[in-house]
């Protein structure tokens, strides 16, 4: 389950008749495997959904939820081997998590709230939701735009001492991919595998269609008509993959105007200095190019689509994650 589509998940729940509870951890400490902010959520059908450890603790907060569910009442709960229950659920890692489970109803996450950050997350918008957990049966939730840029706190917090936990919603990392070869056959299901959004762009249907890249967002169209209609924000890596100057320049011009994180172009060294050239000879600056990444992905040795695709994967994850981006 990617980060935030628990949001529609749950709110498509409730709107067809279910119950449900939403489980997210608050606080961790040791080596506990989630982070704060991983969410878990329960159907009354016992339909689940993402997790909250790594499989030490899910069976007890399924029980729980099926309590709440039932009474309303939402939870906070401790796991760490220090209790004597954290041995029968199973937590047996070293680590100490916090969990709040919450109905979906009044008493915890109402509706309107889910279909107020939904609506927030389809349009890449962050947010954070503010939950005061200092009385636990009459939780109050306030949603606020971030004090920050999202690009300077991702991470949820909780204030133990004014019991108050931030959940940080921020958009999934998303990877728009120009050109519908066979690369970027591999490289669209890789990302997807890493719960990245994936859009791949290129004019030519007989490469790109459903059959190609089936379950991926496909847009048909030149990219100087497509991308100015994307949300593209720090949380963007794109690529240009089709060794066509008509169709990648194009994209590279636009998206060197965006704060995309990471803009990579496939080809050989010979073929990249040729593409600064032209894009310089049409007025980018050197400092717009020296943005580019190209060849784009790091040294692996190989040459099928597979290992280049891997290479370009591995490079924009490894970019977005350096501590100084």
């Amino acid at each position: 389950m990617k980060k935030n589509s628990f949001l529609p998940l749950l709110t498509s729940w409730i709107e067809n008749n279910h119950s449900a509870c939403l489980a997210i951890v608050i606080s961790t400490w040791g080596s506990a495997p989630r982070q704060p902010g991983s969410t878990m959520v329960v159907r009354d059908d016992l339909h689940v959904e993402g997790s909250v450890s790594g499989g030490c603790v899910e069976g007890e907060v399924i029980r729980l939820s099926q309590e709440i569910m039932m009474d309303g009442i939402p939870r906070l709960k401790q796991f760490g081997v220090a209790d004597e229950s954290a041995w029968e659920v199973g937590l047996s890692c070293g680590g100490n998590i916090s969990v709040l489970i919450l109905p979906v109803a009044d008493t915890g996450i109402s509706l309107s709230i889910l279909k107020q950050l939904t609506a927030a997350e389809s349009k890449r918008k962050p947010l954070d939701v503010i939950f005061n957990i200092s009385d636990i049966e009459k939780i109050n939730i306030i949603i606020q735009n971030p004090s920050l840029p999202m690009n300077f706190v991702h991470k949820s917090t909780y204030n133990e001492k004014e019991q108050i936990f931030t959940l940080r919603i921020r958009p999934c990392n998303q990877v728009i991919i120009v050109g519908a070869g066979h690369i970027s056959q591999v490289l669209s299901q890789l990302s997807v595998a890493m719960d990245l959004d994936v859009t791949v762009i290129d004019p030519r249907s007989v490469f790109l269609n459903e059959k190609r890249f089936p379950d991926i967002e496909i847009r048909l169209g030149w990219p100087q008509d497509v991308l100015p209609n994307l949300s593209i924000d720090a949380q963007t890596a794109i690529v240009t993959l089709t060794h066509d100057p008509k169709i990648d320049d194009p994209a590279l011009l636009h998206s060197l105007n965006t704060n995309a994180y990471y803009i990579g172009c496939l080809g050989s060294t010979k073929t990249h200095q040729a593409r600064l050239k032209r894009l310089k000879m049409v007025g980018v600056s050197d400092k717009s190019v020296s943005r580019l990444y190209g060849p784009a992905g790091i040294p692996l040795g190989g040459r099928a689509a597979s290992e280049i695709a891997l290479s370009i994967l591995a490079e924009l994850v490894s970019i977005f994650n350096k501590p100084n981006n």
